[in-house]
């Protein structure tokens, strides 16, 4: 019977330290262990997230990503323009909101690894980096 490699290393490039169990990197490069991604998780099933969650998909139903495109295409995820894991859990409710299809938001989470925090606007894209976070979360009170 054929069999297939097994990626043990991260993924994270030129690392060679061993992958974690729940995703492809190292816990240096944003591996989780058991309990964290539990933890992490749960507080996607909390009422406040479904409140923003359904909120922020009737304002905005269509991928913000793709609208800057010229392209039309139905929103799935709600993103936090600044990824509050890197800010802290203050921020899972206090952020910037966006809509995005898997595909944006799998490639805007890719981004985040490098530091690049993207929020698609009808200007077009705007990069900012988790200094930026205080200063807007202020200028945007009630967001």
């Amino acid at each position: 019977m054929p069999t297939y490699p097994h990626n043990t290393k991260c993924s994270e490039l030129g690392c060679k330290e061993p992958r974690s169990k729940i995703n492809s990197f190292c816990l240096k490069h944003g591996g989780k262990n058991n309990m964290e991604a539990r933890q992490t998780d749960s507080i996607y099933q909390t009422p406040a997230w479904r409140t923003v969650r359904q909120r922020q998909l009737s304002i905005q139903p269509l991928c913000q990503a793709c609208l800057t495109r010229g392209k039309v295409e139905q929103a799935q995820h709600v993103d936090h323009v600044f990824p509050w894991k890197a800010i802290g859990k203050h921020a899972f409710l206090n952020n910037i909101f966006q809509s995005l299809c898997h595909a944006d938001h799998s490639h805007k989470t890719k981004l985040e690894r490098q530091g690049k925090y993207t929020h698609y606007t009808q200007e077009g894209e705007k990069e900012y980096t988790q200094a930026d976070y205080p200063f807007l979360m202020h200028q945007n009170e009630g967001f």
